[in-house]
């Protein structure tokens, strides 16, 4: 393996030094043919390998997104400048990833002011988008930063239209709000330029950009059936999967960071114009269809696969819901209060209610830590939970789903179940059901006789062959055949396994942030860039005695007699050590 590695990285740089052109060539991978040539984990970082050493052959710069501009020029940002996207092909790759920007909402004149003359300006226009962007984390061209997807076909969607991507309203208060149409008509942009002849077409985005996934998947899904109907459409929401629940402590609504979700949400329906998927909107009629922006109560409408990435306490959730009171933080030296017990018990509840609605879905990876957004941070693919990476458990999700077979995480360890389609997997007619078991035959017919024509091949050169050099081959081959018979009893494991330890059912069991998981993103104060550690938080919080002598495992003069810098080093060593467990 390593001489044809060596031979193989050798050959790879010889074609691009070669070539005049110096582009890039891409080798499209199918999981299930290398499957079969063995041991799939083996040849996978072997293939890694050979990528990651002659990706940058030829070369003389990372390639970059390039901006383009829609054709279509009635579709515009907030203040009627063209909209548009950056695009970075990949010649032979049959992948696409289009992603959409999030970056909050305005829902009235007074909030879209406001947020015209501050730094969320650039969310509204087109006016100062540089001609080039360079894709970071699942955008990365980097194979160490972007291991599964750094080949695909990029796609970056500015945000410019402050409506989650949902607004059809031309003129609202002297803004348009055309988040929708600019999603459609970047897909009949795309067309053109190679997204017809796709195998794969991902929608992803992050937080008001992972809403705009969940609202606008299905349709995008039913506009490629018409333009393009061999390609496969998924999602994955990266925080936009946010909870319709009374907030800490009320304050006045006059902008998206003061108010509930609630309600700034019920005033940018009517605002944006705001276009909901037609199956929620029958669940949620006339003046209801609002809700549908809240991901626990669309997802069970969705017909399209999609993967959900939400942090478990979500910063913006957080923000919003006003549970930190921002003179606090500001004035937060490492020692003093900086939350309640009454605001500890909020963001505990806040947690076991995002679990709960995250239990029913299919494909999810919730990890226990205060932050917002991964998608795009060059450490995506080092968060982890149960020991499985982001970057893993969507690699498999994309590997491992056939029909309504798929895999789940049991108690952290990975089983296969025959379940319902909930929301997250396309219904197969009757009809498609005795097609596929039709080919399937067909298929194992043809094997059994491969099979059969090459023992007896097998057979014939073994009655010729008499030296000694022979017999020892023999041996090898009766040895492969043993372990060919083992093979087959666990063929059934093997072909619903597609990477090891492969799962995407994935949400941490933890009480409170950043206390079990030890890669979780550092959360800074705003104010003053230093980390919070949140277990000297939680010490100087005025937990009673008892209830932090239970918490530890000790009794209540222990408490007593430490300080807070104690009780912060017992409860990191107690939670992390039952993380480990």
């Amino acid at each position: 393996m390593t001489k044809i590695h060596f031979v193989l990285t050798i050959w790879v740089c010889a074609i691009y030094e070669a070539s005049s052109m110096a582009r890039r060539l891409d080798m499209p991978l199918d999981v299930k043919k290398l499957e079969s040539l063995g041991n799939t984990d083996t040849l996978m970082k072997s293939l890694k390998n050979i990528a990651q050493k002659s990706h940058n052959c030829g070369v003389k710069e990372i390639p970059k997104l390039r901006r383009h501009y829609l054709r279509n020029t009635t579709v515009t940002c907030n203040d009627g400048s063209r909209a548009g996207y950056y695009l970075r092909k990949s010649h032979g790759s049959k992948k696409w990833i289009i992603f959409l920007e999030g970056g909050w909402y305005c829902f009235d004149r007074f909030s879209c002011e406001l947020r015209w003359s501050s730094k969320m300006r650039k969310y509204m226009t087109s006016k100062g988008w540089p001609e080039f962007k360079t894709g970071s984390g699942i955008l990365s061209w980097d194979p160490k930063e972007n291991p599964y997807y750094f080949n695909a076909n990029i796609v970056y969607v500015p945000y410019c239209s402050s409506d989650s991507w949902t607004g059809t309203a031309k003129n609202g208060h002297g803004y348009a709000f055309l988040g929708s149409y600019i999603i459609e008509e970047v897909i009949r942009n795309l067309i053109p330029r190679g997204l017809a002849k796709a195998k794969k077409l991902f929608l992803t985005g992050t937080s008001a950009g992972g809403t705009g996934v969940l609202m606008n998947l299905d349709r995008v899904a039913d506009l490629m059936k018409t333009l393009a109907p061999g390609v496969e459409v998924r999602g994955i929401a990266d925080s936009g999967w946010f909870l319709d629940i009374p907030q800490f402590s009320e304050k006045p609504c006059t902008e998206p960071l003061s108010c509930s979700p609630t309600t700034g949400i019920r005033k940018g329906f009517d605002q944006w114009g705001g276009r909901v998927p037609e199956a929620c909107k029958k669940e949620y009629p006339g003046q209801e269809q609002w809700r549908c922006y809240f991901g626990y109560r669309m997802y069970p409408t969705l017909k399209t696969p999609v993967f959900i990435v939400q942090y478990l306490f979500d910063e913006a959730q957080i923000l919003a819901n006003n549970v930190i009171n921002q003179n606090k933080l500001m004035n937060y030296n490492g020692s003093n209060e900086l939350l309640s017990k009454q605001q500890w018990e909020y963001l505990y509840k806040l947690g076991e209610k995002v679990k709960q609605t995250l239990e029913n879905v299919t494909a999810v990876f919730a990890p226990a830590c205060l932050s917002h957004e991964v998608l795009l941070k060059k450490s995506w693919h080092s968060i982890s939970v149960k020991g499985i990476s982001l970057s893993q458990s969507i690699y498999c999700w994309e590997n491992s789903f056939e029909g309504e077979k798929c895999i789940t995480a049991t108690n952290g360890s990975t089983s296969v179940k025959l379940i319902r389609p909930y929301g997250d997997a396309p219904v197969k007619t009757k009809k498609q059901n005795k097609k596929s078991q039709r080919k399937k035959k067909k298929k194992r017919k043809k094997d059994k006789k491969r099979r059969r024509r090459r023992r007896k091949n097998r057979n014939r050169k073994n009655k010729n062959r008499k030296n000694k050099k022979n017999k020892r081959k023999n041996r090898k081959k009766k040895k492969r055949k043993g372990k060919g018979k083992n093979r087959k009893k666990n063929r059934s494991q093997r072909s619903a396994k597609n990477v090891s330890n492969c799962s995407h059912h994935l949400i941490e069991q933890c009480p409170l942030p950043q206390w079990c998981n030890s890669f979780c993103p550092t959360f800074r104060n705003q104010y003053n860039g230093k980390e919070i550690d949140f277990f000297k938080v939680f010490a100087a919080s005025g937990m009673d005695s008892k209830g932090m002598a239970e918490l530890l495992g000790v009794n209540m003069s222990t408490v007593n007699a430490m300080n807070a810098n104690t009780i912060s080093t017992l409860l990191l060593d107690t939670f992390r050590q039952k993380k480990q467990t």
